[in-house]
């Protein structure tokens, strides 16, 4: 028997209704927003991803599902959106007019992972990506439109982890820090962040093999290294948020795992089981954009875990009554008024009637365990003697009360009763 592959998941009735409520629910926020959907390829020349992810990124390394086509291109299934969504960018032209550009996704993402709770080799990720403008206000308007999706979703329990990891002058300074102080301690730190010292130092504060440990916690510091400007830059973020009444914790060791990140990064983290995860991260990029080949125009994003998304809210209890609910179900008592039942039921479910019927056993005992088994608010039952009447015999199936009504009758009825 075939099962699915490790690391995925099948979404079916009540699971998928989950995945579509909150589909919705997370669209129709971020259009409040002015955020239009881009619809882009699962797979990707790998280079979109190397080019900016960077070459010795975890993604890049260890994560990615990459395999040669039959014409020896290198392509890669998506591990993330914002790549995908600056190669659009840049190919569309979408950069010619100099308007704010303000783009939504939702969809699938893979990446080779250990699967656990809360993560999985295929996942569902929604994201924003923003290119145009460099303005703090933007980007605590774009922080406060991930807040207002949690809001939307009826999610109170959350916090926001933020950090400015400086413009490029600032990060230059810190990273020389950085390896002044990793320098004697290389020997303490794991294989991957002996060679993130080399390529990306600040990338080893985000290591998750050493995150406890007292080499990374009494690292130095970026807002000892911020220049004036980036630190005026993110005094008025932090403002800002206080004016829209989000609450926040400065993280000074927050530094996000891609390379791409200048400025304001943040994450929300919400308490699912006995921890805080990540539901959501982003944060601003100052030149990813020209590092793939385009102009050099500034760009902002975050994006959500969508199965972590829908853990918490499960959780938390917010789904509410998701069971398919059927009106009706149609009980044929002989084969000639088998065909009628199809019809009626047909007319039923134009005007918006949920109708089920057997479509093969004519004994009402099967037809009526049907009927239990979906939890059917009505029965109608259609004989031969019905049909001859043009009539229906209708049963409450929570009263118990039955009734002769005329068929054209039926949708007026149910109008009056459901």
């Amino acid at each position: 028997m075939y099962q699915k592959v490790k690391g995925t998941i099948d979404y079916y009735g009540v699971e998928a209704k989950k995945l579509q409520i909150v589909s919705e629910k997370v669209k129709n926020t971020i259009e409040n927003f002015g955020y239009e959907e881009v619809v882009l390829p699962i797979i990707e020349n790998t280079e979109v991803f190397t080019r900016s992810s960077g070459e010795t990124s975890d993604i890049v390394r260890k994560e990615m599902y990459t395999f040669n086509d039959r014409g020896k291109r290198s392509l890669t299934l998506r591990p993330e959106g914002t790549a995908g969504v600056v190669r659009f960018f840049l190919e569309s032209k979408e950069y010619a007019n100099l308007d704010l550009k303000k783009y939504y996704y939702f969809g699938p993402m893979f990446r080779y992972e250990r699967p656990q709770k809360g993560r999985y080799r295929q996942f569902i990720q929604f994201g924003v990506e923003v290119f145009g403008k460099s303005s703090y206000l933007l980007d605590v308007d774009v922080i406060y439109s991930a807040y207002a999706i949690f809001k939307a979703l009826g999610i109170e329990n959350i916090r926001l982890k933020i950090n400015t990891i400086g413009d490029f002058s600032s990060r230059k300074d810190y990273a020389i820090a950085l390896k002044e102080y990793f320098k004697p301690k290389l020997d303490l730190l794991c294989p991957d962040c002996n060679e993130r010292y080399v390529s990306n130092p600040l990338r080893i504060l985000d290591c998750k093999v050493d995150s406890e440990s007292v080499v990374l916690k009494q690292a130095p510091k970026i807002k000892d290294y911020l220049n004036e400007e980036a630190k005026t830059y993110f005094k008025n973020v932090l403002s800002a948020l206080d004016l829209l009444n989000v609450p926040y914790e400065v993280d000074d060791t927050l530094v996000r795992g891609l390379d791409y990140y200048t400025d304001v990064v943040f994450e929300f983290e919400a308490m699912l089981g006995d921890n805080y995860l990540t539901i959501c991260g982003g944060g601003k990029y100052s030149d990813l954009v020209k590092n793939m080949g385009g102009p050099d125009i500034p760009g902002i994003g975050y994006s959500f875990g969508i199965e972590r998304l829908i853990e918490l809210m499960n959780e938390l209890n917010l789904f509410k009554d998701l069971e398919q609910k059927v009106d009706l179900v149609i009980i044929s008592l002989d084969e000639n008024t088998k065909k009628q039942s199809l019809k009626i039921a047909n007319d039923l479910r134009k005007v918006g009637y949920k109708v089920e019927l057997d479509y093969a056993s004519i004994k009402m005992k099967q037809q009526f365990r049907l009927s239990e088994k979906l939890n059917a608010k009505f029965v109608l039952i259609y004989g031969e003697e019905e049909a001859k009447n043009k009539e229906v015999q209708i049963k409450n199936q929570k009263t118990g009360t039955q009734e002769t009504i005329k068929i054209k009758d039926l949708e007026k009825y149910l109008g009056e009763n459901l």
